[in-house]
């Protein structure tokens, strides 16, 4: 594992005033959890998003072991959204009974394996979504549902995307036209979190 001094120090220069910044906020991170602090880094992709999200991680395996965090690709965040927001509702039987007990065991191993994935998200002192970039409805409904309900609690996220703002709003309503969802996911995270462009 790669000490996170050796990410500033082999940062380009663009990157190495970001990761000096979050270097001081993972300094104070049981304030900044406190507060439920988090980050919103945009234009995050290729090297920059592997050297971003390896900073993150090497300063939560050394220093805050005991931090309950949750570190995720974008892909298995929109896969755990597809399992919550559709497959588990495909396959639940219309009329409360299950054909077989394979089918009802197939079933609730499912919605276990769902129920604790979705605890890590909505529970974790800290989730961190790497590569953040929703491209289906239940994708941005996911998001937006997490999202809220760590802004209630008070819990710290950090999301790293590829895009820049206007390219990620522009996304979120290219699959909710009303533009609510890329409004409430943006105003949570815009009054909780640190902005890097």
């Amino acid at each position: 594992m790669t000490d996170a001094s050796t990410f500033i120090e082999e940062a380009p220069i663009q990157d190495q005033d970001l990761l000096l910044r979050l270097n001081q906020y993972f300094d104070a991170l049981d304030q900044r959890l406190r507060h439920g602090q988090g980050w919103f880094i945009f234009n995050a992709s290729g090297p920059r998003l592997g050297r971003i999200a390896g900073f993150i991680s090497a300063r939560l395996s050394q220093d805050h072991a005991s931090i309950n965090s949750c570190l995720l690709p974008w892909r298995d965040f929109a896969l755990n959204a597809f399992v919550e927001q559709v497959g588990l509702r495909e396959i639940a039987p219309r009329d409360g009974s299950f054909a077989s007990d394979h089918q009802r065991h197939e079933f609730e191993l499912a919605r276990h394996v769902a129920d604790e994935a979705k605890e890590k998200l909505l529970f974790s002192d800290m989730l961190v979504l790497i590569g953040m970039r929703p491209a289906t409805w239940h994708e941005a409904v996911f998001l937006d549902q997490t999202i809220d309900e760590r802004y209630r609690k008070k819990l710290a996220t950090i999301l790293l995307t590829n895009q820049m703002p206007e390219k990620l709003q522009a996304d979120f309503n290219d699959v909710d036209p009303s533009g609510a969802l890329w409004s409430r996911v943006f105003t949570r995270m815009y009054e909780t979190s640190l902005v890097a462009l």
